[in-house]
């Protein structure tokens, strides 16, 4: 019996051994980030991406959000004529990115993007505005 236990602790012994080895001459898992990255994979949820062209203001984006992350608001005043409903605003801070709001959305209006860059020291940076593009032009 003394045997068998001095046998098989040599032999964790040289498993351990073998497995040093290997990780001082394998590949590291790491990759430098800001210069190098992974592919993101497909389904991946990220920053949402909003066509208001498509939406057709029919609120199920913020009924089925589970944190309560999507607001409906009204068009700007400039924009009324054109765009006269209602659009979804989303929270990044409240969002938990389950994808329910792209899997209800009829029309494919909302969508959540393979963008991961979502960290800011601005607090007012984590909303998708509907209108973000024509707020920057006026």
């Amino acid at each position: 019996m003394y045997v068998l236990q001095i046998w098989i602790g040599e032999r964790m012994k040289l498993g351990i051994f073998k497995r040093v080895v290997h990780n001082l001459f394998s590949k590291p898992m790491t990759v430098r980030f800001p210069q190098e990255s992974i592919p993101i994979p497909d389904g991946y949820r990220g920053k949402h991406h909003f066509d208001k062209d498509t939406c057709i203001s029919c609120r199920l984006c913020s009924v089925v959000c589970p944190n309560n992350a999507i607001e409906m608001i009204p068009a700007p005043e400039h924009l009324k004529k054109t765009y006269g409903k209602t659009y979804p605003k989303v929270d990044l801070g409240k969002c938990s990115f389950c994808g329910l709001c792209e899997d209800i959305c009829p029309t494919n209006s909302l969508q959540l993007t393979k963008d991961f860059y979502l960290s800011t020291f601005d607090s007012s940076t984590t909303f998708v505005e509907p209108f973000e593009e024509s707020a920057a032009s006026s």
